[in-house]
């Protein structure tokens, strides 16, 4: 009786230890990927920084963004083509425009 539970409690202490294990091990993988998060975010940065006018940022040109704005209407309304009906005699046949 007395060996089942030496042995119960060695089991229970052991999935205590391997429990703690497993915490611990979660902990610094959250931790290295914190840091792996930092340094590609420092490194992106440098690069992007390093390529000529792709670090520079400024605010968008107010007459640049009406000008786009207009093309782009204007492109809207020359795919929308106007509907054209062409007119049939009594036998069903097309009509040409010139007569």
């Amino acid at each position: 009786m007395m060996e089942t539970l030496y042995i119960i409690g060695t089991i229970i202490v052991g999935f205590g230890v391997v429990f703690k294990l497993l915490i611990d091990l979660g902990h610094k993988i959250e931790d290295g990927l914190v840091e792996l998060d930092e340094k590609l975010a420092l490194a992106i940065r440098s690069v992007v920084e390093k390529i000529p006018g792709l670090g520079e940022s400024e605010p968008i040109n107010p007459i640049q963004m009406a000008i786009g704005q207009l093309i782009a209407n204007m492109s809207q309304q020359t795919q929308q083509p106007q509907m054209k009906v062409i007119q049939r005699d009594e036998k069903g046949l097309f009509t040409s425009e010139d007569s």
